[in-house]
């Protein structure tokens, strides 16, 4: 090789080593804080036990060991338990009587199988648990899915001595390769863009690459939150101190009419998740679903079963399809007829705009907010009236439809 070629060569080689290098560490920062968040996460816990606040955990996508820290500090407190996937998000204590004190328990991607578990879980577990609080999805699948439910243990993980100091699996190889990502150099150049446009830019560095988390702020309805995941600094996206999900910093539904057409599209994954088992629920669910009211029953409670809302128009688009209508009408039909026979409480949500919800107050097509689901339980509450905290759910025995 000639010399002016070498040079070359080793002029790019420094070129993109000098790039390279700063956004390697400053990368890897980040990428510890996400990949080993047990730590932070009992830090998240601990600020929210103290405060009340809104706080995001490391990771909102596997929030499964947050809220399991945060149920088991709330369990003396509380008598009401909110399970379920994301789509149980927006169920806030707001859309309850006083006295049933709420926990929403829901994780992202939760199934219907693993939230049967930890319903029979607290039943065998904490007797102070009256009320059970459970969707029955059709739209993401969960009502579908087959086999069994899971056996699943609910115990506080906080009990164990190693859990502070429990580290990742990730090699060095895995983090250096995840630092260099696009979606995290991309990531990274919007968070520098944040900085360069901050008042104060050394505190914003601070929060984001040197600490834990973001300094206490307040939102604009004056309560305190605090960010320890990285993506959703000072936004006020995160849990409430009930469990429930902000959604403050997700856009709202603009063309409702767009998503819905998607959404029937004969690939959608709506479409795939009746087409499973052509509308029919699983029976073995139906039957530990039933049993856990029962039991919720004789210790005082009740169980309150929920087809979540969907958006604005989107489930009477499926109820009119020419096939999927009538895969769809045999799941509704099928699990009314269940909560009729077994003296269930069911509110079938599905076509939220019944209800008074708009298209502004859902994510998308099966992510609705606090806002549509106050609307919903206000509805639910008048037409059955508020639980006898004395007798139980006796006054609840009555399928909305």
């Amino acid at each position: 090789m000639k010399p002016d070629h070498k040079r070359y060569v080793w002029l790019m080689a420094f070129c993109f080593f000098c790039s390279i290098v700063p956004i390697l560490v400053l990368n890897l920062f980040m990428v510890n804080g996400s990949l080993e968040n047990k730590p932070n996460t009992l830090l998240a816990s601990q600020w929210q036990a103290n405060t009340q606040g809104i706080v995001s955990p490391p990771s909102v996508l596997e929030n499964a060991f947050f809220k399991l820290l945060r149920l088991n500090d709330r369990l003396p407190d509380i008598n009401t338990v909110v399970f379920g996937s994301s789509t149980s998000y927006g169920i806030t204590q707001e859309a309850f009587p006083s006295g049933m004190r709420l926990y929403n328990f829901s994780k992202n991607a939760n199934p219907l199988g693993y939230a049967i578990g930890e319903a029979e879980y607290l039943l065998d577990h904490s007797q102070n648990i009256k009320w059970f609080v459970i969707p029955l999805d059709w739209s993401i699948g969960f009502i579908y899915e087959e086999g069994d439910p899971q056996q699943v243990s609910a115990a506080d993980p906080a009990m164990s001595k190693t859990i502070s100091i429990e580290a990742s699996k990730a090699t060095w190889l895995q983090k250096i390769q995840d630092s260099l990502s696009y979606p995290r150099i991309a990531g990274l150049f919007q968070l520098l863009k944040s900085i360069y446009a901050a008042e104060q830019k050394y505190s914003a560095f601070r929060q984001i690459f040197l600490q834990p988390s973001s300094d206490e702020y307040l939102c604009r309805d004056g309560t305190i939150a605090k960010d320890f995941d990285i993506q959703h600094r000072n936004t006020c996206t995160g849990f409430r101190f009930d469990g429930s999900w902000t959604y403050a910093g997700h856009e709202q539904v603009g063309n409702a009419r767009a998503l819905i057409m998607a959404a029937t599209a004969s690939n959608s994954r709506y479409t795939r998740n009746l087409l499973k088992t052509n509308g029919e629920p699983n029976p073995v669910f139906l039957r530990h679903l039933a049993a856990i009211a029962r039991r919720a029953e004789e210790r005082g409670g009740g169980a309150i079963f929920v087809l979540p809302p969907l958006l604005v128009n989107m489930e009477n688009e499926f109820l009119q399809h020419p096939w999927l209508g009538v895969y769809l009408q045999k799941t509704k039909q099928g699990l009314a007829r269940w909560a009729e026979q077994e003296q269930l409480t069911l509110l079938d949500a599905g076509q939220s705009e019944r209800f008074g919800c708009k298209a502004e107050e859902f994510i998308d097509q099966h992510h609705a907010t606090a806002a549509c689901y106050n609307k919903i339980f206000t509805g639910f509450w008048q037409n059955t009236g508020e639980p006898n905290m004395a007798v139980g759910n006796a006054r609840l025995r009555a399928t909305q439809k």
